[in-house]
């Protein structure tokens, strides 16, 4: 039986054993709650974490490198659009389902005014807008025909930035381009469209066109082809050379949340710089092991197959720096395609096809190493962790099961006494009842001695990582800032032709891209790294806490078992482990826990003010290095001297801005999400320990009304019970054939790849 079948399984034997609980709820306890409604709730929770859990893939590589291409070969079809360009500003996620859907997510008009704002810094001051005196609003017309003109007249030193477009001028040029196209979709909150069927491919004109891309806050894909589960998500990422600092955190923010991470090569260009530095941020991040690497392969650029492997060999050389055996396949994602698409291709593509497929050789070993890597993700990615989700909730389901059992044969028992044995039955579990009383209290003092203690820690751990002076993190940014520093050539021409205040903002406007680089590229995979490592070490402490007194709770239930006449533990107590059924992932999903995301650590620029400082204090000191400009004749290297003196109060300004905004995200970390992470993951495992004693607390009252009935009664009632004895054997027969099903699928493994060999 493969897991999807399992997983459908399960959700209906869990569906069934609700409606018995329901069922015995309003035969026996009058629908009163109780225990019954606690196991019902165990049981929807279970249907609804196998609905609702996804398995995340994303794919990313450097620009070009092929990863929309190879996304539609995963998926047998020309479905995200090839070649997008770079401004693309979201990650696009794609789904298999039964229907061909686009959803495309609009940003509001308050988050979009908002990054136009933070991008006006590349003017030297508010005198390009025919009226300042409110803020900046794309949607009047004043204000879009001022910035189109203020962009117009700009010198291309505003414009370009280290030999490319400045990313504020394309930022600003991309929102007027697009504005026109959604101005009637955009609202105050987000705003969804769908393009099913026929409008499918509109959502391409959305993702290729950097005009609209940017209005874009989100895009998913639901697509009816390829032989992947519903439940894989996979994410088709920005490139990670994008000139964007802002398209890296977010790859970093779906980097944290993946189960798996696939990263492609061309093997045009090989390994290179851009790719190293990529590589070595996954590491920081500690999601090194989780990758598996494609060297995306153009048979046009390779002679035959020898030079190919060449590229491959090299790869695996460079690959070894960075991880020991690095699990590689070589094989053409748009080879793959053209060959699933052969009937609707171009003339022009027929032709590539059928020149590719007359070199054998590369052919071959192209779809061979296609096939290993399906067959290597497809065990990863659903025979390894998706056996994790799996095992969990049928863990789960066993547990209701025993309990439910012993439940329905104590009471059984008491039925089928006279008075006085039931009293006796009575008795004996009401001193069961003590005894356990004092276990859970004993279970949720544990845990709350463990979450301060826990708290205190990862405090004290993260604290220290933000160290003003001796953290990794604020340090840096500091060197950096204090670090930075301009030439005399750089801005000469500029200062010379516009003078001081035109030079100081194009400054200002590099030196923030600089930082945000750093930022993305340094300081972000060392925060997601100290977070997993915090994480794991939570998650690993908290679970330690179950595993005595799994062990107490086994004996105590074994004892109950004995006096409500249902023998000894069932086979489904007995696999329940030695610790709570719990994965982190699943709390995460669960109680919506997310941590603040990568592009969080860029807000330091909102307290910024460069226009403000510069309307205070800059020009008073511009206008008397004039006075001594004109008494010393020394006109250029005076310029240059008061530009100094405005890089070094941009630099102090920043430094102090960013050691607060510091201060405001490490708050945030421990209060909004490390201590609430801990409250949600001791709060399940303890509660699910304290469940497990949820037997003990059944209303003796009512089935001891029960049992004074007369005989006609008690004979409806017992054979009721039967009933649903029987029933829940059914059920239990399924829940065993599941786990021995689940048994022989062996999800032994850990890593992302066994390494390669040649196919």
């Amino acid at each position: 039986m493969t897991q999807q079948a399992v997983k459908r399984a399960l959700g209906r034997a869990a569906r069934e054993l609700e409606d018995l609980l329901d069922r015995a709820a309003g035969q026996i306890s009058s629908g009163d709650g109780g225990e019954l409604e606690q196991w019902r709730q165990l049981c929807e929770n279970c249907r609804q974490r196998l609905e609702d859990d996804l398995l995340r893939m994303a794919v990313v590589g450097t620009i070009k490198s092929g990863k929309s291409t190879f996304i539609n070969s995963l998926f047998s079809g020309d479905y995200l659009k090839r070649g997008a360009g770079v401004i693309t500003s979201i990650v696009t996620r794609v789904r298999r389902s039964d229907r061909l859907e686009a959803v495309v997510y609009f940003k509001p008009w308050e988050e979009i005014n908002s990054e136009i704002r933070q991008a006006l810094s590349l003017f030297p001051s508010a005198g390009w807008r025919s009226s300042a005196s409110e803020p900046f609003d794309i949607r009047n017309p004043s204000d879009r025909q001022d910035l189109r003109q203020a962009l117009t007249s700009l010198e291309a030193g505003y414009l370009v930035n280290r030999d490319s477009r400045s990313v504020s001028s394309v930022l600003l040029d991309s929102y007027l381009q697009g504005y026109d196209r959604v101005a009637e979709i955009i609202s105050d909150r987000t705003e969804i469209r769908r393009f099913s069927e026929n409008d499918f491919y509109t959502h391409q004109d959305f993702a290729g066109n950097q005009g609209l891309a940017v209005y874009l806050r989100d895009l998913e894909l639901f697509i009816d082809s390829g032989d992947l589960a519903e439940n894989i998500e996979i994410a088709d990422c920005q490139g990670s050379d994008s000139p964007n600092p802002l398209h890296l955190a977010m790859i970093q923010d779906y980097l944290h949340t993946s189960d798996l991470i696939t990263y492609l090569i061309s093997s045009r260009t090989g390994i290179r710089q851009a790719d190293l530095k990529f590589m070595s941020m996954i590491k920081q991040m500690g999601a090194m092991g989780n990758v598996l690497f494609v060297i995306n392969c153009d048979f046009n650029e390779h002679e035959n197959l020898d030079d190919l492997k060449r590229v491959r060999d090299q790869v695996r050389q460079d690959l070894a720096l960075l991880t020991p055996s690095p699990a590689v396949y070589t094989f053409s994602g748009l080879y793959a395609l053209f060959s699933d698409i052969r009937d609707f291709l171009t003339e022009k593509d027929q032709a590539r096809l059928d020149q590719w497929r007359g070199d054998q050789d590369l052919a071959r070993f192209s779809q061979k190493e296609k096939n290993r890597f399906e067959t290597d993700f497809k065990h990863l990615i659903t025979e390894h962790r998706y056996m994790l989700l799996l095992i969990n909730q049928l863990q789960r389901m066993e547990t209701v099961i025993s309990d439910f059992s012993q439940w329905l044969a104590f009471n059984q028992k008491v039925l089928s006494s006279d008075a006085s044995g039931a009293d006796a039955l009575v008795s004996q579990v009401r001193e069961q009842q003590k005894k356990t009383e004092k276990i859970r209290s004993m279970i949720n003092s544990t845990f709350d001695g463990t979450c301060r203690q826990l708290k205190k820690e990862l405090k004290t751990n993260t604290d220290r990582f933000f160290d003003l002076r001796h953290g990794p993190v604020v340090p840096a940014v500091v060197d950096f800032i204090r670090s930075y520093h301009i030439s005399p050539d750089q801005y000469r021409a500029m200062l010379m032709e516009n003078g001081l205040s035109e030079t100081l903002p194009v400054v200002f406007q590099d030196f923030k891209e600089r930082l945000d680089v750093f930022m993305a590229e340094q300081i972000n995979p060392r925060l997601f790294g100290f977070v997993a490592e915090n994480e794991a070490y939570a998650f690993e402490y908290l679970e330690s806490i179950c595993r005595p007194y799994e062990s107490m709770i086994r004996e105590t239930l074994a004892d109950f078992g004995q006096h409500s006449g249902s023998g000894q533990e069932s086979s489904g107590r007995q696999s329940a482990g030695n610790s709570a059924p719990v994965s982190m992932d699943g709390v995460k999903k669960a109680h919506g826990i997310a941590m603040p995301n990568a592009a969080a650590t860029f807000d330091y620029t909102r307290g910024i003010q460069t226009e403000a400082f510069m309307k205070l204090g800059f020009f008073r000191m511009v206008q008397g290095i004039k006075k001594l400009v004109k008494r010393s004749g020394a006109a250029g290297n005076a310029d240059f001297s008061a530009l100094e003196s405005g890089v070094a109060r941009m630099k102090r300004e920043t430094e102090a801005t960013v050691v607060f905004h510091f201060k405001n995200y490490r708050e945030n970390l421990k209060f909004q999400y490390l201590f609430v992470l801990i409250d949600a993951m001791a709060g399940e495992m303890s509660q699910w320990l304290v469940q497990r004693f949820q037997t003990y607390a059944t209303d003796l009252t009512r089935i001891r009304e029960i049992s004074n009935k007369s005989q006609e009664e008690k004979k409806h009632f017992l054979t009721e019970m039967e009933d649903m004895i029987s029933e829940l054997e059914r059920i239990k027969g399924q829940v065993d054939s599941l786990r021995k099903s689940l048994g022989r699928q062996s999800p032994a493994g850990g890593g992302a790849g066994t390494g390669d060999k040649d196919p």
